[in-house]
């Protein structure tokens, strides 16, 4: 049962660096002071860090569900590679917001029966694809609220081969995806030119019975071509499709670094 929680682990570990980093909300904007200055397009481009544990409950095929509790630096040691980024783009009340992200995660977990099957290196390759639509609802008063909706998809490739024992050699390959819908309300506030706060939240399902997330921000602005975002965010998802159960919440501060023009 130990081997089985371990690897329960190490899959939900390897699944919350997916979704941590999806979707981090881009930049609060500068206010416009002029009609031209509101119709003009602004984009930005947000490189950034989330540092989330995982909490909650997993089960894979008929394995019983098993409670996880990772922190990041636990995530962190199953990092093989990553590549991601999120861009964005406003003119007027209309905004857009893609986010694209791929990771390679590595792990060797031993097996109930080490004579036989000896250890299994797991490899996760994990893609994801978030695209939301964005309608500013109130810009007044320091104050910006804008509303959302879009869609997220998911897509993660595990490949298992053991290395040792009397089957040392054989592989097995499982892919798993699937498609949320979300909406969400974001509030951006100005207290000074160069600080701006933020508050958002969403929630959708689909693929998922249940996501929602809820972050909590500030903007700092070093000058009109880059800014640092910093913050703490709260990821929740509900996800039960044969042979994999996941009931997950995700809550970390984040940081990163805005480019704009």
């Amino acid at each position: 049962m130990r081997t089985h929680q371990r690897w329960l682990t190490t899959f939900a570990v390897m699944f919350a660096l997916l979704v941590s980093v999806s979707a981090l909300p881009a930049r609060a904007e500068a206010q416009a002071t002029t009609p031209a200055e509101a119709e003009k397009a602004e984009f930005d481009l947000t490189v950034y860090v989330w540092g989330a544990g995982i909490q909650g409950d997993v089960g894979i095929g008929d394995l019983a569900t098993t409670g996880v509790d990772a922190s990041f630096s636990d995530i962190l040691s199953n990092l093989h590679m990553a590549a991601m980024g999120a861009f964005s783009v406003r003119k007027g009340n209309w905004g857009t917001i893609i986010d694209a992200i791929y990771l390679d995660l590595h792990d060797t977990v031993p097996t109930s029966d080490p004579a036989t099957f000896g250890d299994v290196d797991a490899a996760m390759g994990t893609q994801l694809y978030s695209g939301l639509i964005t309608y500013r609802i109130y810009n007044a008063h320091k104050t910006m609220i804008d509303f959302g909706w879009g869609a997220r998809y998911y897509r993660i490739d595990t490949d298992l081969e053991l290395t040792s024992g009397t089957y040392a050699g054989r592989t097995a390959k499982a892919t798993i995806d699937w498609w949320d819908w979300l909406a969400g309300v974001r509030v951006v506030g100005h207290p000074s030119k160069r600080w701006s706060l933020l508050f958002y939240a969403d929630i959708g399902g689909g693929g998922s019975q249940l996501t929602w997330e809820g972050i909590a921000g500030a903007d700092f602005a070093f000058n009109k071509a880059v800014s640092l975002a910093f913050g703490y965010r709260y990821l929740a998802f509900n996800y039960d499709e044969t042979p994999v159960r996941l009931d997950l919440s995700l809550p970390g501060p984040y940081v990163g670094l805005g480019f704009h023009w």
